[in-house]
C-alpha cells in the first residue's frame, strides 16, 4: 500500500489536474461557439444519464472489473494509486465523466451519438432498479400477508 501522505498529496494534485482539463474544456468550447451556460433541459438531462451510466459502468460494472483489479495491484505507484482512488469512488468518478460526456457531447464529431446511447441506457437502468424495488416491496407485502393469514388458516385445520 502506498505511503499515505504520498498519496493525499497525489490526491491533491489530481484536483488541480482536473481544475486543469476544466480550463482546456472551457477554452475549447469557447472556441467552438458552445456557452454551456445555456445548456437546455433535454441537454442536461441527456447529459445527467449519460454520467449517470457512465459512472456506473466505470466504478461498479464487471466490464471494468479488470481494469480496476489492474489499477489495485499496481497503488504502490503513485499516479496508479490515485487514479485507482477515482475510479473506485463514484463520487469522484462522477466529477471526471461528466468533463469526459460534455467533451463528447459538444466537441467530438458525432460524439452525441455515444451521450444518447448512454443517456438512455442510463434511463433504461433507473427502469429497472425502481421495478426491482417495487419488485421487492410487493413481496415483502406478500410475504407479511401470508404470515397474517397464516395462523387463521392453522385454526381451522
Amino acid at each position: 500500500m502506498m505511503n499515505e501522505r504520498k498519496h493525499q498529496a497525489w490526491n491533491f494534485w489530481s484536483a488541480f489536474v482536473f481544475f486543469g482539463a476544466m480550463i482546456l474544456v472551457g477554452y475549447l468550447l469557447r472556441q467552438k461557439g458552445v456557452d454551456i451556460t445555456e445548456l437546455t433541459f433535454k441537454e442536461a438531462l441527456f447529459i445527467v444519464l449519460a454520467t449517470y451510466r457512465m459512472t456506473r459502468i466505470l466504478v461498479f460494472e464487471k466490464i471494468f472489473k479488470y481494469f480496476r483489479d489492474a489499477l489495485k495491484k499496481r497503488e504502490d505507484l503513485y499516479v496508479i494509486g490515485t487514479l485507482s482512488s477515482i475510479i473506485t469512488c463514484p463520487w469522484c468518478a462522477g466529477v471526471w465523466v461528466t468533463l469526459v460526456i460534455i467533451v463528447f457531447y459538444f466537441l467530438v464529431p458525432y460524439g452525441v451519438v455515444l451521450v444518447y446511447v448512454l443517456a438512455l441506457a442510463g434511463l433504461a437502468s433507473i427502469v429497472i432498479l425502481l421495478s426491482n424495488l417495487l419488485h421487492m416491496y410487493t413481496e415483502g407485502k406478500q410475504r407479511v400477508h401470508q404470515r397474517e393469514k397464516k395462523p387463521n388458516n392453522e385454526q381451522f385445520s
